[in-house]
Parts: C-alpha cells; structure tokens; sequence
C-alpha cells in the first residue's frame, strides 16, 4: 500500500487500525517526508492483498491525499 499524505499526528495510527480491523496484518512499514508538518508518504508492505472496500476507508481520511495498492513479485522463481 503506497499513500501520500499530510506529516500529521494519526497517520500511522489510522493505517494500523484500518489494517488491523480488517485482518490485514503489516509486514514492513515505512516512512518519508519532505519537512515536519509537509507532505509524507507511507509504504506498508502486507501479508495479503487489501481489499478495495478498505482502500476506500483509507481514502476517506481528510489527511490521505491519494492511496493505492502496489504489488511486487519477489523470490519466486
């Protein structure tokens, strides 16, 4: 999952709770941003895919700007 948002408090608190509610576990979570209090992004590298309906929770947030899902095939050969 790859979301650009507001550098603000509750970002990450919201992203582990939409997860969490929903069974979606978070395998690696990472963190940027341009300046405190700027725009940030957030990349949340997950144990199974994250199913539109809660994309859309995650959307909903006044501090998420965009969000969307990103898939990477790795170690299968």
């Amino acid at each position: 999952l790859y979301t650009t948002n507001a550098d603000a408090p509750g970002i990450i608190g919201l992203l582990g709770t939409v997860c969490g509610e929903n069974g979606v576990n978070i395998a690696n979570f990472q963190l940027g941003r341009n300046r405190p209090g700027g725009d940030a992004i957030a990349l949340l590298y997950l144990d199974a895919p994250f199913p539109e309906r809660v994309l859309e929770q995650v959307r909903a947030h006044k501090s998420i700007d965009s969000a969307k899902r990103l898939r990477f095939d790795v170690g299968a050969e």
